[in-house]
């Protein structure tokens, strides 16, 4: 009864996206809601919805690292590539805490900024060799990456207007809850970062005479 009251609520605040091209919040993909009146189904339910939410995170970021270490490598940041890769071994482990969450999460912006600026200040250098094959490959999974994060935001907007005590009364254990709102706030922020990175990358691979991959050009059209 406690999580129908908390879906009912919920739907009468008008929670929404702020993209236009999702008019609905569909909160029982989230397992928050729903027709079954026990308490215990709608707990596992709430539980494997906010896991499935988690994991689709977690590989996006996964993606996203692996594409930011291939650039690094390409252009020659071999401590950057390395960092890449450090991070991505946090999110390997099973269900990752908040704190690994955070960090990789930090890893992430700091190695777009970097891969940004080395775009911008070899933009006209032609004479520093690049990996072609490295670059195209880390394109492709930053671009996939970057499709994985959006295909999220579509869902994010219920969870980033719920307060971990109302997770928790869904039925979420409190690592889940706090996981969950780590995303809803941070995601959006962080797939701003990863879109301009990768725009400059597509510019700078174009200008280099290195071939684009049409995942990268897609997720950045799809935004």
């Amino acid at each position: 009864m406690k999580v129908r009251i908390l879906s009912t609520a919920l739907l009468a605040t008008g929670l929404i996206v702020s993209s236009a091209s999702f008019a609905q919040l569909n909160l029982q993909q989230f397992g928050i809601g729903g027709g079954n009146s026990s308490g215990n189904a709608g707990a596992s339910a709430s539980s494997g919805g906010i896991g499935q939410l988690l994991q689709s995170y977690v590989g996006a970021n996964q993606q996203v690292l692996s594409g930011q270490s291939s650039l690094a490598s390409a252009m020659g940041l071999a401590s950057a590539a390395s960092q890449a890769q450090q991070a991505s071994g946090l999110l390997g482990g099973g269900a990752p805490s908040v704190s690994q969450l955070s960090q990789a999460g930090s890893t992430q912006q700091s190695l777009s900024q970097t891969l940004t600026q080395a775009f911008t200040s070899r933009a006209s250098d032609s004479s520093t060799p690049v990996d072609k094959q490295a670059f195209t490959s880390g394109l492709t999974s930053l671009g996939q990456g970057v499709s994985q994060y959006a295909s999220l935001q579509s869902s994010l907007g219920s969870i980033g207007q719920m307060s971990p005590s109302s997770l928790l009364q869904s039925g979420l254990n409190p690592q889940s809850a706090q996981a969950a709102s780590y995303i809803a706030q941070s995601a959006p922020g962080q797939l701003q970062s990863l879109a301009a990175t990768l725009s400059a990358a597509v510019q700078f691979a174009t200008s280099h005479g290195i071939s684009v991959p049409s995942i990268a050009t897609s997720a950045l059209k799809g935004l």
